[in-house]
């Protein structure tokens, strides 16, 4: 079995952890591997939760880290198979925020479950200002993408708050047909990934409603309204975006079933009023 290790993480920026995946799944698509965990002192929600999220459909395996404070983080983050009862999540120690396995199969659950997610997340970020909305509206419409696009019954989501750096860390990922697939399916559109990407950006829906807004405004939110970064990558293509730069990038030898989305927030230290964000 082919084995891929992990890089270690050099740098918090998301453009970084980019390149990090790109690292790891370069030429692996649905190849069941071994994820080589064992020199990796430091590892962010954007590289975690895609590994985690390729363990699951591919039955994949990985080496544990050697060191036994990143091998105790990962168990306690309850990688890979993460945590899919609403139940469980709320008995979880509030500092640690578990990769969740939210399942569209049972819906009054995965949305308790998603409450529940939300609320932990604003209770470790402790905001001394009202963001609540800014919060929850993108985490809100970007898990809703999956399950109106992806064409999968399940999302992931992870998150990590870094109190001493001061800056959340949240990633969603899904392993459906991605943004491209879903114009083609939907509206009949042949597009690159990148081209997908924009639609998506200038809110354009694959659906005759009003959802393609919100990845856009979610990034409006995420880098405008709260001064965040914000990463997007479907198939063989990524978007970043903060306040100062939108850069799209091709990924060669390189595709990711599905959509992967990270951004990464400063702890709040004003409020911030979504309305001016909304369009459509």
């Amino acid at each position: 079995m082919q084995v891929v290790k992990v890089p270690e993480a050099h740098g918090e920026g998301l453009l970084r952890q980019l390149y990090s995946l790109y690292v790891v799944f370069k030429n692996i698509r649905h190849e069941k591997v071994v994820f080589d965990f064992q020199d990796v002192k430091w590892i962010f929600p954007t590289l975690i939760l895609p590994i985690a999220s390729y363990i699951y459909y591919t039955d994949s395996d990985f080496l544990p880290p050697i060191r036994p404070d990143v091998n105790s983080y990962l168990t306690i983050i309850n990688f890979p198979k993460g945590i899919s009862s609403a139940s469980e999540l709320k008995k979880r120690e509030r500092s640690y925020i578990p990769i969740t396995l939210l399942n569209d199969d049972d819906p009054i659950e995965r949305a308790k479950l998603q409450s529940e997610f939300l609320e932990m997340i604003y209770k470790v970020l402790a905001p001394s200002v009202e963001v609540k909305n800014a919060i929850y509206y993108p985490i809100e419409e970007l898990v809703e993408n999956i399950f109106q696009h992806s064409q999968r019954n399940e999302g992931f989501v992870f998150a990590q708050y870094y109190p001493t750096k001061k800056f959340l860390e949240l990633s969603i990922v899904d392993r459906g047909i991605g943004i491209a697939n879903s114009y083609k399916k939907r509206r009949g559109l042949e597009v690159s990934d990148e081209e997908a990407i924009k639609l998506a950006l200038e809110g354009y829906s694959a659906k005759d409603d009003s959802r393609g807004y919100g990845v856009r405004t979610s990034k409006r939110v995420i880098c405008e309204g709260l001064g965040g970064e914000f990463l997007l990558i479907s198939g063989s293509a990524a978007f970043y975006s903060s306040n100062d730069n939108n850069l799209m990038y091709k990924l060669p030898d390189f595709y990711w079933d599905g959509v992967i989305i990270s951004y990464k927030i400063p702890k709040p230290k004003h409020p911030v009023d979504i309305y001016s964000f909304l369009e459509g």
